[in-house]
């Protein structure tokens, strides 16, 4: 089994996958740029659109990009499943062992990948069109909640604090679209679009987040939480819908990274089935995650991740041979 997916379901999933990412790295992991994280995510949008020109146009060597982009994909989905576990500790499971969570959600992303990139993809156009009427369902049934006042200061804690937030950003919207670095049925930098459009939801979304509660630098990832899904103010019609726009959201994010980390461990070796190498991929982030170092690692070391795939990029770019751009869709 090859691992693949065409271009449209890529660009579906990345565009899903980035606005889940940025929403959850701003507004719950990393919240320092405060009200400053919806410039933070448009300018990681922009770092970061230069990498999807490249990896969408051109075919590039093995080892030098698809190793540390695996890496990328690996960690930062190992990172995302600790969230899903301790957002569903927290709301539902306390007293579960974090194995009772993580195997069933491991075991649902394994099929995932194992039917393949076009049907991560196609299962995010589904959501893309769901997601929109929830969100705007919870978002009029809130309305007279909604604080402008508290978006001041509009850059939050300043200018040091968005560009390292952008940068971290920028690290984010990688890992989140990286399927995009796999169609072969696209050369033309259509890839540009999903995670710049990605951007600016995630930018929207921590606007009405931090409309309707004060940003919360600090007080813990927990409380942060729910801050997000429950902010003593909003109705308890409200909370399912908000909490499957959580779940759902992380769910796609999920897919697309581990999806990602298996093509590339393929790319590395291939001839290793998909299916063994999605095996390997969403085991190794299953025991990853139960790190308890691992987010706050991940959030420190974000724009790391961005500097050190962007290098690997541009080397495997210079070393390309010339003429290594994706064959059209009708040469095969």
């Amino acid at each position: 089994m090859t691992l693949a997916i065409s271009g449209r379901p890529a660009r579906a999933a990345a565009l899903a996958a980035v606005a889940a990412r940025l929403f959850l790295g701003l507004v719950v992991d990393a919240p320092t740029t405060q009200n400053g994280a919806w410039l933070s995510a448009l300018i990681g949008g922009a770092l970061a659109a230069p990498w999807l020109i490249v990896v969408s146009k051109f075919r590039l060597p093995g080892m030098v990009f698809f190793f540390p982009l695996g890496l990328w994909t690996l960690a930062d989905g190992a990172n995302v499943l600790a969230a899903v576990t301790r957002s569903a500790g927290y709301l539902a499971l306390d007293r579960s062992a974090s194995l009772v969570l993580l195997v069933p959600l491991g075991l649902a992303i394994l099929w995932c990948v194992w039917r393949n990139g076009d049907a991560v993809g196609y299962a995010a156009m589904i959501w893309a069109r769901i997601a929109p009427a929830l969100l705007l369902g919870v978002a009029l049934l809130q309305w007279r909640y909604f604080r402008p006042e508290w978006l001041r200061p509009l850059l939050g804690e300043g200018w040091p604090a968005i560009i390292e937030g952008c940068v971290r950003s920028a690290g984010w919207i990688v890992a989140a679209s990286a399927v995009l670095a796999f169609p072969e049925d696209d050369g033309d930098g259509a890839a540009i679009l999903p995670a710049l459009l990605g951007s600016a939801i995630a930018a929207a979304l921590t606007l009405l987040q931090f409309m309707l509660v004060p940003t919360q630098a600090g007080g813990g990832w927990l409380n942060r939480l729910d801050a997000l899904l429950c902010n003593g103010r909003t109705p308890l019609y409200l909370q399912l819908p908000m909490i499957v726009l959580w779940f759902v959201g992380l769910f796609h994010l999920l897919a697309c990274e581990l999806f990602a980390a298996s093509a590339c461990l393929q790319r590395l070796l291939p001839k290793a089935d998909g299916r063994l190498c999605a095996l390997f991929a969403v085991a190794a982030a299953l025991m990853l995650s139960r790190s308890n170092a691992l987010p706050a690692r991940m959030v420190a070391f974000s724009g790391w991740g961005f500097a050190a795939i962007g290098t690997a990029t541009l080397l495997s770019l210079l070393t390309a041979k010339k003429g290594g751009g994706r064959p059209c869709a009708d040469s095969h």
